[in-house]
């Protein structure tokens, strides 16, 4: 569990853990680190919980947030990371994060590249490995379908177009569905248990997707398909 020890002006003033998928920073009651000093906003960052990554998010506060002297809107925490708000210094501390973020956490922070981070894509080796268990071919290139077949929402259909795609509810149960050149997988993201694929738990790491798997996700139902499918050239 990771931790966080608060300094104001030179001085420790406390520590907690990060002890929640959805960790809040700012001046309102109930955050769960509540900072009450000029320059903080009431909802002025939050920290959220990915597997063994946390990722601090600013919430559009009035002052910014730093982490090391520089500012961000999104970050993945590293051991020994200090985080500035206003005149409070929070250093993070968590042996955990220190060989760095993966792919699918990195992924899951819209407008931060992997590259940005060091971060070096899985390879085309560990993809073709993974992908060859749910029998995805090198030489089809596939757009990936859901269709919703329980809820409200029964009968839509949603093309995965983009590289990464988000399902669930967040506080609940998050999972990504991410295309790569191997095919679809789908991750795990939030939730104490992890979506299900054919009725059966798909853990912690990448799972490969196939067509018409059935998906379950915070209690929503889909199933899963592929369209369009050619061959590479020189495949």
């Amino acid at each position: 569990m990771a931790k966080l020890i608060l300094t104001v002006d030179g001085e420790v003033t406390g520590n907690c853990f990060i002890d929640t998928p959805r960790f809040t920073i700012g001046t309102m009651a109930g955050s769960n680190l509540q900072l009450n000093y000029p320059g903080v906003s009431r909802a002025h960052a939050i920290i959220i919980s990915v597997g063994n990554d946390d990722i601090l998010e600013d919430m559009n506060s009035t002052n910014g947030t730093l982490v090391n002297g520089k500012k961000i809107t999104r970050h993945i925490l590293q051991h020994d990371d200090v985080i500035e708000i206003a005149n409070c210094q929070i250093r993070y501390r968590s042996h955990k994060a220190v060989s760095g973020p993966s792919l699918d956490r990195t992924m899951v922070i819209k407008g931060l590249a992997p590259e940005e981070l060091g971060i070096q894509p899985q390879t085309e080796s560990q993809d073709r490995a993974m992908a060859k268990k749910k029998g995805q071919s090198r030489g089809a290139v596939q757009i990936g379908m859901v269709k919703i077949t329980n809820g409200p929402e029964a009968g839509k259909l949603i093309e995965l177009q983009r590289v990464l795609r988000t399902f669930g509810k967040p506080g609940i149960q998050v999972a990504v569905i991410n295309r790569r050149p191997h095919g679809y997988f789908i991750t795990h993201v939030e939730g104490k248990k992890s979506a299900l694929v054919n009725g059966k738990p798909i853990g912690n790491e990448p799972y490969p997707l196939a067509q018409n798997d059935v998906v379950s996700v915070a209690g929503e139902e889909m199933l899963f398909s592929l369209k369009k499918s050619f061959s590479e050239a020189g495949a």
